[in-house]
């Protein structure tokens, strides 16, 4: 019940934020996207506990084009859940946009990173794991963009044990000209 009141109350801020300032068309921006939601659904994650994540994903990339495909965006950033687990991470993020305005962006990104298990249960077979996901938003304000993205850590086997988790976050994403 708590995690659900505190994701539900992350969403309500970011769309009271949303409704400030009108949307305008898609450009190239850095971007520090703030999430909060559930780690630990799906393979091998129970108990759930709440996550907080915070991204920086820069705006020059590599193969950027103006059309739909934007190119392969660095990406650094880091998690945390309740339970004292935390995850850092680098590594790319490939945005789509779509739309007439180009509000609507899809994001797939993947990158490697280290995990501490803290005092969380999750043991996730090793610090060293990798980090795939998926976002979706859409532009709300001129620089701010409301999302849902889900996201796997795993090792890959590469240690003995490789439970894998999931998380699901409702995100806030802030556009500026930056790095």
């Amino acid at each position: 019940m708590v995690q659900r009141n505190f994701v539900a109350a992350i969403t309500l801020a970011a769309a009271l934020c949303a409704v400030l300032s009108p949307a305008v068309a898609y450009e190239d921006q850095a971007r520090v996207t703030i999430g909060a939601g559930i780690f630990g659904f799906g393979v091998a994650s129970d108990p759930k506990y709440i996550e907080g994540s915070l991204a920086y994903r820069f705006q020059n990339g590599l193969f950027g084009t103006d059309g739909v495909f934007r190119g392969f965006k660095p990406i650094v950033g880091v998690t945390a859940e309740s339970a004292g687990s935390l995850f850092g991470y680098a590594g790319f993020a490939a945005p789509f946009v779509f739309g007439s305005e180009k509000r609507w962006e899809v994001d797939a990104e993947g990158g490697l990173g280290a995990y501490r298990q803290g005092s969380s249960p999750l043991y996730l077979g090793g610090t060293f794991e990798f980090h795939v996901g998926l976002a979706g938003s859409y532009a709300v304000t001129d620089s701010g963009r409301l999302g849902v993205a889900v996201f796997h850590i795993s090792n890959a086997d590469i240690h003995r044990k490789n439970p894998g988790v999931n998380s699901i976050l409702a995100t806030w994403a802030y556009s500026f000209n930056g790095l």
